[in-house]
């Protein structure tokens, strides 16, 4: 069984796959077997609304498979619909696929759930596939919200293979959030297609909290002239975590503009990687490219990779790229100790502020609310790990 079911089964020698314990990952997957039941009376109602926390429009998927009884789409307005395939038709997993029509505008956040449980009669790990398809139309808006929980089991765990793919027509406009907020010993794979056309824009917001190994991967074909993608992402990886995020930005046509900002923590015996790549094909004259990775280690067993690339093949463009690896800053440590904060609380203080420079620029008050809620409670986690007597230096 493949990892991934775009392209060739992936090897070390593939720079993308690095990072990631490719052997262990495949292992897994090997192990787990599809669910074939009904869904779990463990998952309710009052269980979706706390992953979400919001009510509206959403698509709930559990093991893969739609629970009609827990999705809501019926108040959405002419011209934006969330469909269903036929469940498990020739062996596969049910797609959800939202379209919005041409000249559409809807604020309101869609949200697809997927909620992996693991069974606990069987020995075996169940392995849950997500797949989903976003299409806007010309000129058309949209604010989808992509949830990823997989719950804790007694004996067996869960392996999540996520697929996304997102098409935008000309001039079309997409906020999109993915979280990823899986038990710590489930396995999750995720991969998001996203295809621009002229003009159009999309806004992605990505947040890795959960899974004993998880893999962040996100590909952006930038195909009209014009087309802007702004891209940020949070992981904060403790215990023996291994969070792998894996972004390629393709520019193929001229005028195109993107950005990258991606914040890490890392703490205990975790391992947190970041890999991004721009792409400037030959004729994508006057393109703007940036990326920025920033990451925070908090213990000397912790580790932080980071790999900046830019592959340039066209003149007339204007690409930076940046990568920061260190601590929390001991004089600014020091000074909040100083005034009486103690240690647990001024590291958690240092932590949310850098953070917080990419939690405090979601534009969707509700979504931010949530999805800082959900940083600020593993970064405390990661703020009253016992310390090293030298990480950081303490002074008298």
């Amino acid at each position: 069984m493949s990892v991934t079911a775009h392209g060739p089964i992936p090897t070390e020698r593939d720079e993308r796959w690095h990072y990631a314990p490719l052997d262990e990952i495949n292992a897994r997957m090997n192990r787990s077997v599809a669910s074939c039941g009904d869904v779990p009376t463990s998952v309710t109602p009052m269980l979706i609304d706390a992953m979400v926390d919001a009510t509206g429009p959403r698509l709930v998927f559990v093991n893969g498979m739609h629970a009609a009884e827990l999705s809501d789409c019926h108040r959405l307005p002419a011209g934006v619909r969330c469909d269903v395939s036929d469940t498990n038709s020739g062996g596969g997993s049910p797609i959800a696929t939202l379209t919005v029509d041409d000249g559409v505008r809807f604020e309101e956040p869609i949200r697809v759930v997927h909620v992996a449980v693991p069974d606990a009669d069987e020995v075996q790990s169940l392995l849950s596939r997500a797949r989903t398809i976003i299409e806007l139309g010309t000129d058309a808006h949209a604010v989808v919200v992509e949830t990823f929980g997989a719950l804790e089991g007694s004996r067996t765990s869960t392996v999540t293979e996520a697929t996304t793919t997102i098409r935008l027509s000309d001039r079309a406009e997409l906020v999109h959030y993915r979280m990823q907020i899986d038990a710590l010993a489930a396995t999750h794979v995720g991969h998001t297609l996203i295809d621009q056309g002229a003009d159009s824009s999309v806004r992605m917001t990505s947040v890795t909290l959960g899974g004993d190994i998880a893999r962040n991967a996100i590909h952006v074909h930038l195909d009209g002239p014009g087309a802007r993608a702004d891209l940020a992402g949070i992981a904060v990886t403790g215990g023996h975590q291994r969070h792998d995020t894996v972004v390629t930005i393709d520019h193929a046509a001229s005028r195109c503009m993107s950005n990258q900002r991606f914040h890490g923590v890392v703490d205990d015996h975790g391992r947190g990687a970041f890999s991004g790549e721009i792409i400037v094909q030959p004729g994508a004259t006057g393109t703007d490219a940036h990326q920025s990775s920033r990451n925070l280690v908090l213990d000397p067993n912790a580790e932080a990779d980071s790999r900046p690339w830019l592959r340039i093949l066209a003149d007339d463009v204007r690409c930076t790229h940046g990568a920061t690896v260190g601590r929390l800053d001991d004089d600014a440590l020091h000074y909040l100790r100083s005034r009486g904060i103690p240690l647990v609380a001024a590291r958690s203080m240092l932590i949310d502020a850098f953070l917080g420079d990419l939690t405090d620029s979601i534009a969707h008050e509700s979504v931010r609310a949530h999805i800082a809620a959900l940083v600020a409670s593993a970064a405390r986690g990661a703020s009253t790990t016992a310390t090293h007597p030298a990480w950081p230096v303490e002074r008298p």
